[in-house]
Parts: structure tokens; sequence; C-alpha cells
């Protein structure tokens, strides 16, 4: 949609034809009066010098025109809708211990299977802001809040079991989101930890970092994803390779339920295979629920600067007449 950003400007258009008035008045008036005794010969000359007499008047009339134009900020208006949340930031606290590489979640492991159905989360609130924090030893944002669900995809996707640090710093991975929602304007604030094991690391423990989200009126959303019993682990054979050996996690149950009561999420989570993994955060999806709007707003591709380059054309077409032909301006 073309429009002008200041179209008052458009009233200065009514000089035009006074100007070209004048011109002709001026040129006509001020222009040397010669008898000549051959007619003929007069309408030879008049004949040939019509157009260059009156192009210099033409030309300044459409610079003219031009100029004002420019003023009145020509533009091309291009509607677009977005759409908005009433307000829910969401951060994934998950779990990249050396555990979460037990293969319990056949054929995957445990970071596998939580990074799809994270992913698969992600896309169905394409409206709300989401976050990622990972842990294991200590804690580390991977993506603050943001709507993009491409550089989201991109976080999660390459997330990987950090086999250099043992630990699990639950606590830490709170505290850390905690940091990133806490001063969020949003209506709806929640954590959503994905762990696979109990706190056995980092300098603050998860209850303490749970009553600091409570502060901030944060949710936190438990999710322990793991299996009961012995589970398959690999390890690293200097002579065969990889072997999988049965072993045996303890998972923090009570800790963890502790979290949800603080913060008025209910219980924690249990998920024993993918299909209950994905269960669980599709009833935090429904729970999670806000209302949708659109803003519409335009988008402004200024077109005054090709008004200008056309104006700075024609007064060299002026210069070079003036120039080349003699022609003398009004």
């Amino acid at each position: 949609m073309f429009n002008f950003a200041r179209p008052l400007y458009l009233f200065l258009l009514i000089i035009v034809p006074l100007v070209i008035w004048f011109d002709i008045f001026f040129m006509r008036k001020f222009s040397p009066k010669i008898k000549f005794s051959n007619i003929a010969l007069l309408k030879q000359i008049q004949k040939r010098n019509s157009l260059t007499a009156y192009l210099p008047i033409l030309i300044k009339s459409i610079l003219l025109i031009l100029f004002i134009l420019s003023l009145a900020g020509p533009r091309l208006s291009i509607e677009k809708k977005e759409h908005t949340t009433h307000g829910i930031d969401i951060v994934m606290c998950m779990d990249v211990s050396g555990s979460m590489k037990a293969v319990d979640y056949q054929p995957v492991n445990r970071m596998e299977a939580s990074k799809k159905v994270a992913l698969d989360f992600i896309k169905k609130r394409e409206n709300d802001r989401i976050g990622i924090v990972s842990f294991a030893t200590y804690a580390y944002t991977l993506s603050p809040l943001t709507t993009d669900f491409n550089v989201l995809h991109t976080v999660v996707s390459n997330m990987k079991v950090d086999e250099e640090q043992s630990g699990t710093a639950i606590g830490n991975g709170l505290a850390i989101s905690t940091l990133r929602l806490k001063d969020s304007p949003a209506k709806s604030k929640v954590i959503i930890l994905l762990t696979d094991g109990e706190n056995n690391a980092g300098e603050i423990d998860p209850v303490s970092a749970a009553e600091i989200a409570k502060l901030y009126d944060i949710k936190i959303y438990p999710i322990a994803v793991a299996s009961q019993g012995p589970v398959d682990f690999p390890v690293q054979h200097p002579i065969y390779g990889t072997q999988f050996v049965k072993h045996i996690f303890n998972i923090d149950i009570d800790m963890l339920n502790k979290l949800a009561d603080l913060t008025g999420t209910g219980k924690a989570a249990t998920a024993f295979n993918t299909e209950q993994l994905n269960n669980i955060l599709e009833e935090i999806n429904r729970l999670e629920t806000t209302e949708i709007k659109a803003n519409f707003y335009y988008e402004h591709k200024e077109l005054f600067v090709y008004f200008l380059w056309i104006a700075l054309f024609l007064l060299v077409i002026m210069i070079l007449f003036k120039t080349i032909f003699r022609i003398v301006l009004p």
C-alpha cells in the first residue's frame, strides 16, 4: 500500500502552477522584441525554439514536484500480523550429567529421549518465550528466553551429555533458571526440570533454590527421566570398546516432590519410557495455557530517496542544457 508519512506537505503542490505561470509570464514579458520583415523566417525560428524554450520550465516544475513529494515521505506500507501472548515464560532445566547416558528409553538414552520430547514441547508453545538451562556439576544458560524456534531447536539438538562432569547440581540448575525468570514481566513463569538422579553437587541445595523461585512466583514442574531398577549403562572397554553393564541409579523422588509442592504444582512426575515422558509434557502444556491475541503492524519501505535521485538526474539535464545549448533558465 502506497502512502505518505507527512501528507500535509502535499498542499505545497499548489505553488507548482503558480511557478509555471510566473515563468511563462516572465519569459514572454521580458523576452526581446525583434521585428522581422520575413514572417516565414519567424515561424521557422519559433518552431525550432519552442521546445528548448519551455523545456527548462517543464524540468523545473517536475523538480519542484519531486522535492515536495520527497518532503511528504512517500513509502510502501506492508501490513503484518504478529501473535503475542499475555505472558508465559518457560525455562527448560535439563540434566546433562553422565548418568543421562543410561539406555532405559530404548533405543535411545535418557539424554536423547529428553531432547526429543523437549523439542516437541517447544514446537507446540510457539507463542511463549522459552529458555534453556543445562546442568551437571555446574549449570549454564544455553539460551535466554526467546520465541525464536529455530534458535531453540538448534540449541536443544546440539545438547550432549557432559562426560567431564560427574556431578548432578539440581540446585544450581534451578538457581540459574530462576535468575533467567525473576525479572520477567510474564503473568506465569515456569521451570520444567528434567533430571534422572539426586542432587550431589553444587553450592545450592534444590529445596533452597525452590524457595527462592517461590518468592518470584515461579512454578517448578520436576520430571524424573529414569526407569526403576537396573538399566543398561555404556562403558568403554579397552579391548572390546563400548560395553553395556547393568547399573542402578538413585532417584530422590521425595526431594522432587518437595520442589513441586513448594511451588504449587502438586507432585513430581516419573517417566519410565518415552511415551510417558511425552504425556507428562503434554499435561503441562494443557495446564499452562494463555490467551493469545494478534497485533497488527506495518513495515514501511521509504521511497523518498528514489524521488531525490530522479530530481538529481533532471537537475543534471538542466545544467547540460544551460552549458551545452546556452539556454538561459528563467
